[in-house]
């Protein structure tokens, strides 16, 4: 989901539903959360978690809404007051079709 000139690769369309995460944290535990969509495209979301999440970690992600099932990378964690805001890019091939 990188920018080049401000222009992103994929369009991306408004979506708001849970998502469930798990990962493992720096100490290797495994850490699991309830996160809430607010943006998909075909190769990434941009959720947003109650704890954050380092740069280039890989989660498993779930949400039977979006029929999503996979592995996404971070690409950016930015606080924003209580919460996080996370830039996923998707991974193993995993890519999102929306519903016709």
């Amino acid at each position: 989901m990188e920018e080049k000139s401000g222009i992103r690769r994929d369009e991306r369309k408004s979506a708001t539903e849970m998502v469930e995460l798990t990962w493992k944290d720096r100490t290797g535990q495994e850490k699991f959360a309830k996160a809430r969509s607010l943006d998909i495209s075909e190769l990434g979301m941009r959720i947003e978690v109650p704890e954050p999440l380092e740069k280039q970690a890989y989660v498993t992600l779930r949400s039977n809404a979006l029929s999503l099932h996979g592995t996404a990378s971070v690409r950016s964690c930015t606080r924003q007051g209580t919460k996080y805001l996370v830039g996923l890019e998707f991974s193993g091939g995993l890519k999102w079709k929306p519903k016709s």
